[in-house]
């Protein structure tokens, strides 16, 4: 499966919101989250999906 510019941009423009409200439901478990935390889960996030991106993302195949 090619991960598609698009389906990159998708998952960047949903994993800001869930990363904002991340100290809100670690609230709700009475854990208390920083917000350094929560930079350094987004930022691993965001490496993650830039290997996977370059990986199996389009134009990763040569053309043959």
């Amino acid at each position: 499966m090619k991960l598609t510019k698009a389906q990159a941009l998708v998952l960047i423009a949903i994993s800001v919101p869930v990363a904002i409200e991340l100290r809100t439901v670690a609230g709700f478990f009475n854990v208390e989250l920083p917000l350094i935390a929560v930079a350094v889960i987004e930022f691993l996030f965001l490496a993650l999906l830039f290997v996977l991106y370059g990986l199996y993302g389009e134009g990763s195949e040569s053309a043959a």
